[in-house]
């Protein structure tokens, strides 16, 4: 239901802006109908046939109908929608309230009841704190809160907040705003309360306002007598003369267009939202479970990350088992009469310990063969069997290597130093020479 433009119409809209919608109460001017602010004035919006038949409803009269030239709001992806109901629907006046009972809707009408011509429980209550107690009080009939709520969800628009025209004019502070809006204008006093209605109508109010009174009774008796008044948008030289002579030097004219004026400087965080409690819109479902996405990809990445730790310690685990395949194997080689055990590392420590008594034959030697071992391991030597004598101080290898000039260069390097080496015997194999070499 809602007109996307075209890149032809403007730059795209990356970010989002909040778009000023409204609905035009006026029986002098055809009756309900939605328009949208275009920068330099209002244009009328279309409104689906069961948007006009809630307000219809819930006017119990007919709702203008659309021109043949009316399109849909145009919003493009990220817009929010700021929805404007005529003010003189929303009642509006200021209490005390505790802060536990605000978030009670009928505790805060049973409140103000006394200033409401409607029965309580016929109108929805929204409070907007001001300072300490201090509270905003509206209220609207239920009947067009249900027909607001219906078109808004048929037309899918997505909502920043429904307020009365008059509150755009709330700054937060306590400044008297007027709007002149055409035939109609809107008021807002610093109290904290605003009101809209026929521009004929003004004339007593801008005089009360004007000798420092309030339209509200629960206003604090501390409250300055007048703070002047600001008015937006144009007005004659009758009325402004009028105006002049109410507030003299008090008086602040502003022309142009106050609704973009309006715009620029509102606050969302302090819009008093008539969309809540039970009116709150239902959220659609990519926006209601938001969540879901994100906890998708945690989960996944937390599958990924135990599935990559699961491969690593099984990687390292078949790496540790051929390590330790293979220091077995080296020890059974050096060691040929004793198996090895669980602790490899503490066999070859022990053996190192006894061999100390000797002067430090086996170390020496075993020092000495992984030197030469470690330059010669590209000649394909491969040792078969390792013996040490610790009575006699001498060691025995059995090499294999590819040929009887390897071997004996590999007896040359081994005698170096005080080492002494010697070839006992070798055998000529399929693959190579085998040979007995002393250490001494």
């Amino acid at each position: 239901m809602i007109k996307k433009s075209s890149p032809a119409e403007g730059r795209p809209n990356t970010s989002g802006q909040i778009r000023l919608l409204r609905i035009v109460d006026a029986p002098a001017d055809s009756g309900l109908a939605l328009q949208q602010w275009a920068g330099e004035g209002w244009r009328t919006c279309a409104l689906p046939d069961a948007a006009r038949a809630a307000f219809a409803l819930a006017e119990g009269a007919d709702v203008h109908a659309d021109s043949e030239h009316s399109t849909p709001p145009t919003l493009e992806e990220g817009d929010k929608v700021l929805l404007l109901l005529p003010g003189h629907w929303v009642w509006s006046g200021t209490e005390d309230i505790p802060r536990a009972a605000r978030r009670q809707p009928q505790a805060v009408g049973y409140m103000v009841e006394e200033r409401l011509a409607g029965d309580v429980e016929d109108l929805h209550f929204v409070s907007q704190p001001r300072q300490g107690e201090r509270c905003s009080v509206y209220a609207v009939d239920r009947e067009r809160m249900a027909a607001v709520l219906e078109a808004v969800t048929v037309m899918e628009l997505p909502v920043l907040a429904v307020i009365p025209e008059y509150q755009l004019l709330d700054r937060g502070g306590d400044a008297n705003l007027l709007w002149v809006d055409g035939e109609r204008v809107h008021l807002w006093q610093g109290e904290g309360h605003g009101l809209s209605m026929r521009r004929q109508h003004l004339q007593p109010v801008i005089e009360s306002l004007a000798q420092g009174g309030t339209e509200d009774p629960q206003a604090p008796d501390n409250a300055p007598e007048s703070r002047g008044l600001e008015v937006l948008g144009p007005v004659d030289d009758m009325f402004a003369a009028e105006l002049r002579t109410l507030f003299g030097d008090n008086l602040t004219l502003t022309d142009g267009f106050p609704e973009s004026e309006l715009l620029s400087r509102l606050r969302p965080a302090q819009l008093a939202n008539l969309l809540s409690g039970e009116f709150k819109p239902v959220e659609p479902a990519a926006q209601r479970h938001w969540w879901a996405l994100p906890v998708k990809v945690a989960a996944a990445c937390f599958v990924l990350q135990l599935v990559f730790f699961v491969g690593a310690g099984s990687y390292f685990n078949w790496r540790a088992a051929a390590v330790e395949a293979e220091a077995e194997a080296m020890f059974s080689r050096l060691f040929p009469n004793d198996t090895p055990r669980a602790d490899i590392r503490r066999q070859v420590e022990g053996y190192l310990r006894q061999s100390s008594g000797t002067g430090g034959g086996f170390e020496n030697m075993l020092q000495h063969l992984s030197r030469v071992w470690a330059q010669s391991r590209s000649q394909g030597l491969k040792l078969q069997s390792l013996r040490f004598d610790g009575t006699r101080g001498d060691m025995v290898l059995q090499l294999q290597a590819k040929n009887l000039s390897d071997l004996d260069s590999v007896v040359g390097q081994l005698s170096a130093g005080q080492i002494r080496a010697e070839l006992l015997a070798a055998n000529e194999l399929e693959d190579g020479v085998s040979g007995r070499i002393r250490l001494r």
